[in-house]
């Protein structure tokens, strides 16, 4: 990777020494956009990964849009469960005292916070263990790809007390990360699965309990995932994966989220809510079947998919409690025609909905009203919600919780499905479905390996 690095730090000191004493307190929060040259993002992705800091990709290659962040400026913990009010607080606060040279560089808009979700919050599993319940991050570096433009953005604190020359001190991470790029390979990484005995048959008991609690109206619709662990025997490059996903899931969002010792990362096809301006979009996207061998198969295929009763009642349940969550919160809302959106290994009903947010207020109260949505959890929320953390064997940490950035602005929040944790040498595989009345195990089963294998086939099996 190329960086102009004496000219950043040069470009950063003639906009601090600029600023009047009087736009700087005690610590004052800059971000700092600078127009870079067509940049390799992924180039530095496995070096960074070494290092013990965050890491952050994600990229919609359909909207030719790539962010990749690392270290921290500044961190928060939300404690309380799905409680996103606080996160509206802090960033309220710090975007009023932020001082950015945005206005003078570019007419986007770059995200503040970055981070995710668990599914549940209070688990306590060591499988998670380095992962916040609901935690969100300001990037101390973030490289950011919109169309044709490359930017890198600082955000660092400053204290008025120093001079501003002082105080830079943490761009020489730029200088070591450029000195430290990876010859990528192509051989992929070798899994051995570790033994998960009767697999199989504990989830058709956990299928047909559900399809029991289904008939005596406990909910309508319950989503249930399987997981799988397997030991790495040779360390991925993470470079390869992720263009892989991108070339193999172009329709996705390609995504990896670094804390601590583990690597979550995935390609997902469900946008969870996407905010530009007051502009509002929603993706209700549920019921699912394999693709075709050949063009004629996978019409076939789609055709069966969009007419059969369990599937759009799986559908429509999702298509509804977006509707009636949101409905507090928005006007103009606007359900587009349901179609079938196709992804490489797999299929799904997919209906995309607008809306218009009334009060930028109500945004973060419109967050805890759809997750998490009957896609990934079931209908009603409460009860599939309990059955799910009473049942399902084991903690789904962020694989289905949320994963996205957030700005004054702008939002983009998808929900972490079709992922994978890299932890230690282990490395777990995650995938579920939506039971509804008229659920056959043996079907959904196929299901989750089909959706595993999104994972799966990066990955050379020694078995």
């Amino acid at each position: 990777m190329t960086l102009p690095i004496p000219d950043l730090k040069k470009a950063v000191l003639s906009f601090l020494n600029n600023l009047k004493s009087v736009d700087i307190n005690k610590e004052t929060l800059v971000s700092f956009a600078y127009k870079l040259d067509e940049t390799d993002f992924l180039s530095i992705i496995d070096p960074l990964l070494t290092e013990d800091k965050k890491v952050f990709y994600f990229n919609r290659p359909e909207e030719r849009l790539i962010l990749l962040a690392f270290e921290e400026a500044y961190f928060l913990n939300i404690t309380e469960e799905n409680n996103f009010s606080i996160l509206e607080n802090t960033i309220s606060d710090l975007s009023k005292k932020r001082i950015s040279n945005f206005d003078f560089t570019s007419n986007d808009t770059f995200p503040l916070f970055l981070g995710g979700t668990k599914f549940s919050s209070g688990c306590k599993s060591e499988e998670w263990k380095d992962f916040a319940d609901n935690g969100w991050f300001i990037p101390r570096f973030l490289f950011y790809k919109k169309g044709e433009d490359h930017w890198l953005i600082l955000n660092f604190y400053i204290d008025a007390k120093y001079p501003p020359q002082d105080q830079l001190d943490f761009l020489i991470t730029l200088e070591r990360i450029k000195n430290n790029e990876f010859i990528c390979q192509n051989n992929p990484a070798i899994i051995k699965f570790l033994i998960n005995d009767n697999d199989r048959e504990k989830w058709y008991s956990l299928i047909s309990n559900a399809l029991l609690k289904i008939e005596e109206g406990f909910f309508r619709k319950v989503v249930l995932s399987r997981r799988i662990v397997t030991r790495i025997k040779k360390y991925p490059l993470f470079s390869n994966i992720l263009q892989e996903l991108t070339v193999n899931y172009n329709n996705c969002t390609i995504f990896l989220y670094k804390s601590g010792n583990s690597v979550l990362f995935g390609a997902t096809p469900e946008q969870l809510l996407k905010l530009n301006q007051n502009e509002l979009e929603f993706d209700a996207l549920a019921g699912s079947a394999k693709r075709g061998e050949t063009e004629e198969e996978d019409n076939t295929i789609a055709n069966n998919l969009i007419s059969d009763n369990k599937n759009t009642q799986e559908h429509n349940y999702v298509i509804d409690f977006i509707r009636e969550a949101s409905l507090t919160y928005v006007y103009n809302l606007r359900q587009f025609d349901t179609r079938i959106k196709k992804y490489s290994n797999i299929q799904h009903i997919y209906t995309p909905i607008k809306a218009e947010l009334k009060s930028s207020e109500h945004l973060y109260n419109l967050i805890n009203a759809i997750y998490p949505t009957p896609a990934i959890c079931g209908s009603p929320k409460g009860s599939a919600l309990k059955y799910i953390k009473e049942n399902e064997g084991f903690d789904r940490g962020m694989f289905s919780g949320i994963i996205g950035s957030i700005s004054p602005e702008k939002m983009d929040l998808v929900v972490a499905i079709r992922s994978a944790l890299l932890n230690d040498n282990n490395l777990y595989i995650y995938a579920g479905c939506g039971i509804v009345k008229g659920s056959d195990p043996a079907s959904e089963y196929e299901e989750t390996e089909i959706k595993m294998n999104t994972i799966l086939s990066l990955f050379n099996n020694e078995n």
